[in-house]
């Protein structure tokens, strides 16, 4: 029942020094995704809400922790257009030659979310330097131009990786990606294709259909469901309030008051997002942002982590057929977690970051050129 279920092609790719498959590979040396691998969540939270509520409430706890003891560095880095965005660095001293792992988080994170803090840890512990990195106006930075983000910009995390491949040539890059980040770094990854500098890619909670899981968040008005649907749209308009005249100062017509009244995130991204990057609607900019249709062109191992009983990203929108005729992919799926939850034990403790630094190892080890 609680078993870690894997899903991938029947053939997956080879490694080109080994030999071996990536399914192998994963058996051999990622024993918390390996054939009778387990997830058992803490029966002190259970269910996919309770799951999903403490890792978010557990934010707080670690912005406390990380106003007292702070761990980052913060680079404020410039992009292309005259925009910047904030980069928070972890052991970013002689990391000449460390593997980096770049880090998106979910639609409201940051640096200081309770899975990328507790993947931080683990990372730190085998001597990894990691670098996660907020949308434009998150993380506490401001925008510097007019454009803002949205679910499927890739642009910004391509600069940063692409930066990265070039000032620190010996350094193998890994990338690691939440929710909202999965999906932009799912999106990049298939965009890039042969060309992708990442070795390997870690995707957890994807939705994968942007327009679809937000059609259902906005659904849910009398399931608890509906607590993450307002949570989402708070941020975009706090999000929207403190940078709203840089934004303004776009020659685009905006509505300040339909945008401040809107009650569901399909309105708000109408009134706002789409026109602020020019989409003729707001389902036209969330099919063209979602990470689906780019899975065929991935050409690095990639793994995505799913849990059965995620309240936001659900079962019915995982495309297992894309998934299964891939060679470079794996989903692996667990019955409870929530979304990027995963607390097991009888106490609750994080799950995510065993899985997660197992396979960057083993794709070190296997697929690093």
């Amino acid at each position: 029942m609680y078993r870690v279920s894997l899903v991938h092609a029947k053939d997956t790719r080879q490694s080109p020094s080994s030999q071996e498959r990536l399914a192998d590979i994963i058996q051999e040396d990622c024993p918390s995704l390996a054939k009778d691998a387990t997830f058992k969540q803490s029966p002190f939270v259970p269910g996919g809400h309770a799951q999903t509520i403490y890792a978010f409430l557990g934010y707080y706890a670690y912005y406390a922790h990380s106003l007292l003891k702070p761990k980052f560095t913060r680079e404020i880095f410039l992009l292309s257009d005259g925009g910047t965005i904030a980069l928070d660095w972890a052991l970013c001293k002689n990391h000449t030659n460390r593997p980096i792992v770049t880090v998106l988080s979910g639609v409201t994170g940051t640096s200081c979310d309770f899975y990328v803090r507790k993947c931080y840890n683990e990372f730190v512990r085998l001597k990894y330097s990691v670098v996660v990195v907020h949308s434009r106006g998150c993380g506490g930075s401001k925008l510097t131009t007019p454009l803002p983000f949205h679910c499927g910009f890739t642009n910004d995390y391509k600069e940063v990786v692409n930066n990265l491949h070039k000032r620190l040539p010996n350094c193998p890059l890994f990338g690691l990606s939440f929710s909202l980040g999965a999906n932009i770094m799912t999106k990049y990854v298939g965009e890039e294709g042969e060309n992708c500098p990442l070795v390997a890619a870690i995707a957890v909670g994807n939705p994968f259909d942007m327009y679809k899981v937000i059609k259902h968040l906005d659904s849910q008005r009398l399931s608890p469901s509906r607590i993450y649907d307002m949570a989402i749209l708070n941020f975009l308009k706090t999000a929207f309030k403190a940078n709203q005249s840089t934004i303004m100062s776009a020659p685009v017509e905006f509505n300040v008051k339909k945008i401040a009244q809107s009650s569901s995130i399909m309105e708000f991204t109408e009134e706002m997002t789409r026109k602020a990057f020019a989409y003729k609607s707001a389902k036209h900019l969330l099919d063209d942002s979602s990470c689906g249709p780019h899975l065929d062109n991935i050409r690095i191992p990639t793994l995505f982590l799913n849990s059965l009983d995620d309240p936001i990203c659900i079962e019915s929108l995982i495309p297992f057929e894309k998934l299964v005729s891939n060679p470079y992919l794996v989903l692996a799926l667990t019955v409870h977690g929530g979304h990027i939850g995963y607390m097991g034990n009888s106490w609750p403790t994080s799950w995510v970051e065993l899985p997660v630094s197992q396979f960057f190892a083993a794709m070190l080890k296997h697929y690093h050129k």
